[in-house]
């Protein structure tokens, strides 16, 4: 069975898609099978892949105006992706009224099921910055959440936030789903700041801080302008390195 993630914080800039696209090549390229879906309507996450917005994105195929086969684009070997477009702002406004709003994106994975049984390992949700319908849909259809966060001060705020919500989901819509880790991005342990993070982490958050964080790396903000995971733009530098450490992680998670 697919492992279903879902990466959040109500945060921006805390390389959440970064993440996503970095864990996610990692995945593909110790031969997993990985699906991407694209939930910001910045289409961060599609642009590092894409030069062109394709027509059809995860938009089109919640408002069934396309196939299955329409959206899935393979971008790696072993590597697919549901793009999305600044269309899908409109998200919450097409679907707030609808009685079962929270389910659009379950059903949605229900039927990628159907369609293609037991051909996908890894099935990964990249959200918004902020806790709203969108975000809400992925952790009512994934299991699994890991929230990458900067050491920064307010940065504790952002996480409480974030970890209320999926409480509240689990209570209420869906029990399977896992807080499953916190990792620093961005992160120097050196400073005071970060090292007092992480201790305040420790302390709160029992079992949740995951040993690996992400360093400053250029690699990191440069590999998506040239639509590069970091693993083929740099594949010596600290980014890749400390990304296939965090993904080893998240395999034993």
């Amino acid at each position: 069975m697919a492992r279903y993630i879902t990466f959040t914080n109500q945060k921006g800039g805390v390389g959440k898609t970064t993440s996503v696209l970095n864990i996610g090549a990692a995945l593909a390229s110790k031969g997993y099978r990985v699906l991407l879906i694209d939930l910001d309507p910045q289409g961060n996450l599609t642009q590092s892949f894409m030069t062109e917005m394709p027509s059809d994105t995860i938009f089109t195929i919640l408002m069934k105006e396309c196939s299955l086969e329409d959206v899935l684009f393979q971008v790696k070997e072993n590597l697919l992706l549901i793009p999305c477009s600044s269309k899908f702002a409109n998200f919450e406004r097409q679907f707030a009224a609808d009685a079962d709003s929270q389910y659009i994106l379950t059903d949605l994975l229900e039927d990628i099921e159907k369609a293609y049984p037991d051909q996908l390992d890894f099935i990964i949700f990249d959200t918004p910055p902020a806790l709203g319908l969108i975000t809400l849909n992925a952790l009512v259809a994934c299991r699994e959440v890991f929230v990458p966060m900067n050491s920064q001060e307010f940065s504790l705020t952002g996480l409480e936030a974030v970890v209320d919500v999926v409480s509240r989901v689990q209570k209420r819509a869906n029990p399977k789903l896992n807080m499953k880790g916190i990792f620093f991005t961005q992160h120097n342990p050196r400073k005071y700041i970060s090292r007092n993070m992480a201790d305040t982490l420790a302390a709160n958050f029992p079992g949740l801080l995951l040993q690996t964080y992400i360093r400053k790396n250029v690699a990191l903000e440069e590999s998506p302008s040239l639509r590069q995971d970091v693993f083929l733009y740099a594949p010596e530098s600290n980014g890749a390195s400390d990304y296939e450490k965090l993904t080893n992680e998240i395999l034993k998670a």
